[in-house]
Order: structure tokens, then C-alpha cells, then sequence
């Protein structure tokens, strides 16, 4: 057991690859520091059926479609806006439809106690299909959270 390494879920970092989203010339994604990261799963449907030849009756399965949910990633707003930017551009205004229609690769990084890199997962073809603003209240004193949300068509797994 002594190979077995266990992640925090607190310790991650987001980034994001993929055409237009970094400026000529740059070799680095740029990062969006998040707070909270939900939504990473997948569910395989399948078709239940009867075979012909089958005499007892059981029900056979086979593969139909797969199923990602949607990812939500949460932070406190700040006055850094190129990463919204992308956002916005890809969705709809009260003008025109989105002007940037681009996905993204979104990679998540989780870090191990020495602030490593050591699992990451990568999101494929993700675009942004939401975003909202927390709750503003005068009378308290809690971070303004705003919340984006992707879907995304595939998802892989690797140790860095």
C-alpha cells in the first residue's frame, strides 16, 4: 500500500488550451484561479434487450450513448476580465450571437502535498453555456462568487 497516494480536494488549478484563446506567440495557457470545481462525470446509457435466442429470458445490454455533465467551476470576481472575456464572447448578446464560438481543452490540476502536479483531468471540446453572479447583500460581509459552467464532449485522465 505504500504506492497509494491520496489527493487533497483542495489543492487544484484550472487551465484551458485551445485556439484563440491564447494571444499569437504564446506557448502558455493562461489560468483562472478557481475556488470550487463540480461536476466531472460520466454515465454511459445503454439499450436493455431480449437476445432471440436466449430461452431464460435475461435481458442483454449494449452500449447506446455517453453522457457528460455539465462542469462548474466558482471564484471570487475580480477585476482581472480576460477570462471572462472569452466567456462573453462566446455567448449570445442582445445585439448579435456569440462572436468568439470557440472550445476550449479545460485542465484540472490536482496538487499534492508539496504543491506538485499529480492527477489531471482534461475536458474536451468544453464551451461556456452559463454564467452567474452570486447574491449581493449590503448587510453582510461575504465574497462576491461568480459561477461559470461548460459543457464538454470528452473527458481523460493522466498522472503527471
Amino acid at each position: 500500500m505504500d504506492n497509494v497516494k491520496l489527493y487533497k480536494s483542495f489543492r487544484f488549478l484550472v487551465s484551458m488550451s485551445g485556439e484563440g484563446y491564447t494571444k499569437d506567440g504564446e506557448a502558455v495557457p493562461m489560468d483562472a484561479a478557481f475556488s470550487e470545481c463540480s461536476g466531472i462525470r460520466v454515465v454511459s446509457h445503454v439499450l436493455k434487450m431480449r437476445s432471440g435466442a436466449d430461452e431464460r429470458g435475461v435481458q442483454g445490454i449494449i452500449p447506446a450513448t455517453v453522457e457528460y455533465s455539465n462542469l462548474t467551476l466558482t471564484r471570487g470576481a475580480t477585476k482581472s476580465h480576460k477570462f471572462l472575456e472569452w466567456v462573453f464572447a462566446c455567448l449570445p448578446t442582445f445585439e448579435a450571437g456569440p462572436s468568439k464560438p470557440v472550445r476550449k481543452t479545460i485542465h484540472i490540476t490536482v496538487l499534492d502535498d508539496q504543491q506538485k502536479p499529480g492527477l489531471v483531468w482534461a475536458l474536451y471540446g468544453a464551451y461556456p453555456v452559463s454564467y452567474s453572479l452570486g447574491n449581493m447583500n449590503a448587510m453582510g460581509n461575504t465574497t462576491l462568487l461568480e459561477s461559470i459552467e461548460f459543457a464538454y464532449s470528452g473527458l481523460g485522465r493522466s498522472e503527471v
